[in-house]
């Protein structure tokens, strides 16, 4: 239990603990208030009964919501006289209740909203009860004036009092509910299934009654509305009452014309039906008191009343040891009541032969209500009872119903209901299954399944009938019958579904049959096959998987287990060229599939498939399996399966891959088949489990001699993918990609001529534009050759405005070469070339890397800066009156964009110091880079300082010093020093910097950063003030910077 409580003598918590108060009954006022709204709202029937007791019930919460919420007024206002003890799990445990049955009976039709009426009546004023209760504990917490007293003793009273009144004919709509009794004679039931009827304005021969009716059976199963296991019971007993009613047929038809007017109905054994007798209605002593139904089970007690044995036993485990009647009794035993029992089963059985009789009556009339009337009953009789079954066959119903369902003017719904009566008739009765079949049936139900309407019970039924081999096997001769089935595979009902899975399942798995499931995406008997079938069966399956390009990702990993994939694998050794293709075929189809990749190299399969590259097999078939390999390759990348021999595994594959790639290779490989393994090296490189080793490997091979000469391969599979793994491969190791580079005449050239070939793929000139800007950048031969020989700056620069952002990075890093001071011509030229606000503009790129090549180029250009400024000449005495020109606050001269690369002129500050502030280690420490040019030279520190103290870079510099990487900290490190060598800086922002520089001097280790911190603590003059090991390091860091 929560509860709330608080003593007047600690008034804070008296205030604290009022406020709740206050704040939660205002919560569960407007709680109150919204259920009220959705209460009012379930019916919109005004006549309806639910909507006359749920309106008045609306009322009730409405007055208690504003009950509640002058309680909150009252209780915010409320001065610390008394405790407040106060306790609101119960009401809100209610409140969850009524919200849940609110929402539960939004979704009932109106006649199961009519049928649930006492129940719903003896919920709610439960519920009325239980918020009375739990009101009044709410009261009792609060003083309260007196009109909101009078307020509260309103609600309270609401809240207790009854029902409302209900009109007539609402009142006696709900009489005849009570009057229901499963033994009640056909005639009263039709009674009552009229004025029920009658009250929801419908006549008893329309559809809609029975559909309503058929819609309140089929959810009888998920009726748990009032959480008791009782509505259920009692509403199977209102639906079959009704049911009856339903089917009773007081007089025959009027004339012999109403009866066997169709002339394709067989006539009766028994003559034309002149009469049709009612069944006889129950005797007293067959119902069971408790549950009001015929009893199947009689039992005895001590006292010598009779009762349904679950009934009485349910009553005596809840702790009951008197009669229901109130006899008190001397134990619970219970003794079969066989006379009872007896009596009950034979006028069952009477009951049974009438209503079979009028059934038979009612499906050989010609009015299309009687008919569907005659139908519901053979399945009523059929699901009370198996043994009606046979006298049902006897009577020649099965004939008859396929006749029906056959004639081309019965409607969908009545031929529904035929097909479900042959359902109810054929389940688990063999002999009347053999009778279907002999009969036809099997033709009518393949022509409905050609009617997406009348599908669903034809498959039902087939899904009966098909149990039985010989039956499973006329089905596979029918014409379409199984490409007809295999079309609902894909059908939104998931029962019909599983309904047709069945059938297909029970089909004999003749390989058309097997193919046919496979293309409806059912792939299991395929795979089964495919392990278990004959070479010739596997060969076709195996075509089938490959044929099948838009299977879907997750058919393929169900299909894919270890032995299916075993079997293809053990197929591709076959010295059967038809069978290696299939196989192969079938595999590649497969392996597109990440998660099936890892089963093929699990199940050894990429070995074989390795193997057959360099076999005598057609070339056709090597491509195939290079592809697999490739996506083999793809899926084990990142997680190789484990294996101690993992390494060696690698390392063979690695000498197949590169002899085959090799352009001295004979005979040539295929250009396809060369570009699968590179594709593949390629997923080996860049994969998190194999990346390491794979380039080592591969460097220890020299594999950039082995592929540069394929850059100018006139076959452009094999020059794209050659170009994308090199471009992989030289980020980290440009130097040896150098090496092989220039070894290969004319390579570089080649590649700088792509940055402007137009036959070139942009993927191919992404990849050399990659290459270039992974070269070494310290060798400035290299940097020469590329600009003045091949004259490349002005190609990188084109590309910048690319809209491809890939390439702009990759051309953007291409250009960091030429921006060092020591190329001051090229600098030049990049300046003139509008190429620093374009480097200022990418500092707001997405890509980090792109952020890094430009603050690295910015950084470059204003070491330059010093160089360049000039002194501004001061005014001859005549030029006394001519105006003073405006200097540059960072360097003090005239200075400009494209005359001195000034930073502060680009406006480069501002996003350098966001970049500090907001991006990741490496990004920030380009940026810092960049803003340290501004401080380093002594000639303009100090204004180099003022510029950052304007743009608040200090602190953003100060707060990052702690997380950055050790060459961020450095840098760091440097500009506070040069700042804080600032006296109006060190006065200024001394105490905010210096903790952050204490744990640098702590952690950092011995390095020019700890060197620098100890400087600038010195001074600040707290090496003096700090005791023990600190002390310690600040002396050692003070001694080794002096």
């Amino acid at each position: 239990m929560r509860e709330v409580f608080c003593e007047v003598s600690n008034p804070r918590r008296f205030e604290k603990v009022v406020a709740m108060a206050a704040h939660w009954l205002g919560q569960l006022s407007h709680r109150v208030s919204m259920l009220a709204v959705a209460a009012q709202g379930v019916m919109d029937v005004k006549e309806h009964p639910i909507h006359t007791i749920l309106a008045d019930f609306a009322i009730s919460l409405e007055n208690l919501a504003s009950t509640l919420k002058k309680l909150q007024k009252e209780l915010e206002n409320q001065s610390p006289l008394s405790p407040i003890r106060f306790q609101h799990l119960k009401i809100e445990t209610e409140m969850t209740s009524v919200e849940r049955l609110v929402m539960a009976l939004k979704t009932q039709s109106q006649l199961s909203l009519l049928l649930s009426y006492p129940f719903l009546l003896t919920k709610l004023h439960s519920y009325r009860e239980n918020l009375s209760r739990d009101f009044e504990s709410i009261i009792q917490a609060v003083v309260c004036s007196g009109v909101v007293k009078q307020q509260v003793c309103q609600t309270q009273q609401h809240l207790k009092e009854g029902p409302p009144k209900l009109g007539p004919k609402e009142q006696a709509a709900l009489d005849s509910l009570d009057m229901i009794i499963e033994g009640s004679t056909p005639q009263k039931c039709k009674e009552l299934a009229e004025q029920v009827a009658e009250y929801m304005s419908l006549d008893l021969s329309q559809v809609a009654f029975a559909d309503q009716l058929a819609e309140v059976k089929k959810n009888i199963g998920k009726a748990e509305i009032f959480d008791d296991t009782i509505f259920p019971k009692y509403l199977h007993n209102c639906v079959k009452v009704l049911e009856k009613g339903l089917a009773f047929q007081e007089e025959p038809a009027a004339c012999d014309d109403d009866i066997l007017s169709d002339p394709t109905m067989p006539p009766s054994s028994e003559g034309h039906i002149k009469e049709v007798f009612a069944p006889t209605p129950p005797l007293s002593s067959f119902i069971c008191p408790i549950t009001r139904q015929v009893m199947k089970d009689p039992v005895q007690v001590s006292s010598g009343q009779t009762y349904e044995r679950s009934a009485i036993e349910q009553w005596f485990e809840g702790g009951e040891t008197t009669c229901p009647l109130g006899v008190k009794l001397k134990n619970t035993k219970v003794k079969p009541n066989h006379a009872l029992r007896q009596s009950i089963s034979e006028w069952r059985e009477r009951n049974y032969v009438v209503r079979l009789h009028i059934a038979e009556s009612r499906l050989r009339s010609s009015q299309p209500n009687q008919q569907l009337r005659g139908a519901r009953d053979i399945i009523a009789v059929c699901e009370e009872d198996p043994v009606n079954k046979n006298e049902a066959s006897s009577r020649k119903m099965i004939p008859l119903l396929i006749q029906l369902a056959n004639h081309p003017d019965t409607s969908s719904t009545l031929r529904e209901h035929c097909f479900n009566a042959l359902a109810a008739l054929a389940h688990g009765h063999q002999e009347n299954q053999d009778t279907l079949v002999c009969e036809g049936v099997m033709n009518v139900l393949v022509r409905s399944l050609r009617n997406y309407d009348e599908a669903e019970p034809a498959i039902k039924l087939l899904k009966i009938l098909s149990s039985t081999p010989k039956t499973a096997e006329m089905i596979c001769r029918m014409p379409d019958a199984v490409l007809l089935l295999v079309t609902f595979l894909g059908h939104e009902k998931e029962e019909l579904v599983i309904s047709v899975k069945s059938v297909l399942v029970n089909l004999p798995t003749t390989d058309k049959i097997v193919v046919h499931m496979a293309e409806a995406n059912l792939l299991i008997p395929l795979a089964t096959r495919l392990v278990e079938g004959e070479k010739e069966s596997k060969i076709l399956m195996a075509k089938t998987l490959a044929r099948l390009k838009h299977m879907p990702e997750s058919s393929k990993i169900l299909a894919s287990s270890q032995d299916t994939i075993t079997a293809l694998t053990n197929m591709t050794k076959s010295r059967d060229a038809d069978e290696v293709n299939a196989a192969i075929g079938a595999l590649e189809n497969l392996s597109k599939a990440p998660r099936v990749g890892t089963v093929i190299s699990a199940c050894s399969g990429l070995e074989v498939l390795v193997k057959l590259l360099t076999s005598q097999a057609s070339v056709e078939t090597k491509i195939t399996a290079s592809r697999v390999v490739a996506n083999v390759l793809a899926a084990v990348g990142d997680e190789w399966p484990q294996s101690e021999d993992r390494d060696a595994d690698i390392d063979n594959y690695l000498d197949t891959f590169i002899m085959l790639i090799s352009s001295s290779a004979r005979p040539t490989t295929n250009a396809l088949v060369q570009s699968h393994l590179l594709q593949g090296l390629f997923s080996l490189v860049k994969g998190r489990d194999t990346g390491e080793v794979t380039r080592e490997m591969l460097l220890r091979r020299n594999v950039f001699s082995v592929l540069t000469p394929h850059f100018k391969d006139s076959r452009l599979e094999t020059r794209r993918d050659s170009l994308r793994l090199v471009s992989s491969l030289s980020r980290k190791h440009g130097a040896e990609a150098w090496l092989a580079i220039s070894i290969q005449c004319g390579t570089l050239k080649f590649l700088v001529d792509m940055l402007s070939a137009e036959e070139i793929t942009e993927n191919e000139e992404l990849d050399a534009a990659r290459i270039i800007s992974h070269l070494p950048a310290e060798d400035q031969n290299l940097t020469i050759t590329l600009a003045q020989q091949f004259n490349i700056v002005p190609h990188l620069v084109h590309h910048l405005s690319s809209k491809n952002q890939s390439l702009q990075e990759a051309c953007l890093g291409a250009l960091v070469r030429f921006t060092t001071p020591e190329t001051l011509d090229l600098q030049k030229q990049l300046a003139d070339m509008g190429v620093i606000p374009a480097l200022v503009a990418f500092l707001d790129s997405r890509r980090p890397r792109t952020k890094i090549h430009a603050a690295q180029a910015l950084a470059n250009f204003s070491r330059s800066s010093s160089r360049l400024i000039r002194p501004v000449a001061p005014n001859k005495c005549w030029q006394c009156f001519a105006p003073t020109p405006i200097t540059c606050n960072l360097h003090g001269s005239l200075c400009s964009v494209k005359s001195t690369y000034c930073l502060l002129e680009a406006e480069a500050i501002p996003p350098l110091v966001t970049i500090v502030a907001e991006d990741k280690e490496k990004v920030a420490e380009a940026a810092l880079e960049a803003l340290y040019t501004l401080v380093e030279d002594e000639r303009h520190s100090e204004r180099g300082c003022n510029v950052l103290h304007q743009a608040n870079a200090l602190r953003t510099i100060i707060s990052k010093l702690p997380n950055g990487t050790p060459r961020s900290q450095e840098i760091s490190i440097c500009i506070c020093e040069k700042f804080l060598g600032i006296p109006h800086y060190q006065h200024a922002l001394g105490a905010s910097a210096q903790m952050h520089i204490i744990a640098i001097a702590q952690q950092a280790p011995p390095s020019r950063t700890k060197e620098i911190a100890g400087k600038i603590l010195n001074q600040l003059e707290l090496l003096g003030s700090l005791v023990g090991s600190n002390s310690n390091i600040f002396q050692q860091s003070s001694v080794s910077a002096s």
